[in-house]
């Protein structure tokens, strides 16, 4: 076979693979009868086959695992010059094998980049007992020397069921999905040599999902842990965030106004301070603006409903 009948075969596969019709720069005559004969003529004439041929090769392009190229109604001839034409047959032909050539992966499986998303998807859940800074510097520093924790404390979360000592103190006050300050452990610590319960509702992961409504089980089983630990608590302590709205709070105080076993801290830049305040007033319950006081006035609640310790701190038992 002669060098351009050589040239002129490649150049049709090539443009057949790539679904380009083919059509050549120089009529069918074969192209050796009409070959120059002198040797400068001849080597411009390969020089323009090969040129024809280098930009038939550019046709080929390698795209990454699982991606096809797309086929424009614009193709290329074989002079690169652009021809606005229908794409042929042979261009909308699926390959004969759907298999990458690199990773042998088949093309309608699913793609890598969304297993490899499926295997990274991160948790929705909240981290409520995540550190929340205290802007307006509500909570104190805690003692330069630990508070040494008494052997009967106990501080319980749900969704753990709550052990009971003689005495309990339920945090009742400002969560708001975890961006109220973390004043529900710095209490916890403060209240830790006390031989008492301390019912923390502030539970460490929730679900932003979970739809506030009685049939569903997470937010309902959050609901009644809370409210079965304020009916057995002989305390509930109520700590309003002046950075929050909460509403819930202020959905319990109303709740256990009455009870005889609330005391309530609200700052005077609580958006309803003055509403919290009236409240109780009304209703004759314990007030004060700063944690600071919250920690005595809990105290001497407990010994007002019979907590009498000895001078180690263990309980009195009557």
């Amino acid at each position: 076979m002669s060098l351009v009948a050589s040239c002129t075969a490649h150049s049709a596969s090539t443009n057949k693979a790539l679904g380009v019709p083919f059509q050549t720069s120089f009529p069918n005559t074969a192209r050796s009868s009409t070959f120059p004969r002198r040797a400068i003529v001849v080597q411009d004439r390969v020089r323009q086959i090969a040129s024809h041929l280098s930009r038939s090769s550019t046709f080929t392009l390698t795209l990454p695992c699982g991606q096809e190229a797309s086929r424009d109604t614009t193709t290329l001839n074989l002079r690169g010059i652009h021809t606005d034409q229908a794409p042929t047959m042979a261009s909308k032909q699926e390959p004969e094998s759907k298999a990458c050539p690199t990773c042998k992966r088949k093309y309608e499986d699913e793609p890598l980049e969304d297993k490899a998303s499926k295997a990274a998807k991160k948790d929705t859940t909240v981290d409520i007992d995540a550190i929340v800074e205290d802007k307006f510097n509500q909570l104190p520093p805690l003692p330069s020397t630990p508070l040494k924790e008494h052997p009967r404390f106990v501080h319980c979360m749900p969704p753990d069921a709550p052990t009971y000592r003689e005495y309990s103190v339920f945090l009742a006050g400002s969560i708001e999905m975890g961006r109220a300050v973390q004043w529900q452990k710095h209490m916890a610590k403060f209240l830790s040599p006390l031989p008492i319960t301390v019912n923390n509702p502030r539970r460490g992961h929730w679900d932003p999902d979970a739809t506030q409504e009685a049939k569903n089980e997470s937010f309902r089983h959050q609901v009644e842990w809370e409210l079965s630990a304020l009916e057995k608590a002989d305390v509930v302590c109520f700590f309003l965030d002046v950075s929050t709205m909460s509403p819930v709070t202020m959905l319990e105080l109303g709740l256990w106004a009455k009870s005889k076993k609330v005391i309530v801290c609200c700052g005077k830049k609580f958006w309803r301070a003055g509403n919290i305040h009236i409240v109780c007033e009304r209703y004759n319950i314990p007030f004060v603006e700063t944690f600071e006081d919250l920690v005595p006035a809990i105290k001497n609640m407990l010994e007002e409903k019979g907590m009498k310790l000895d001078e180690n701190g263990d309980l009195i038992k009557p």
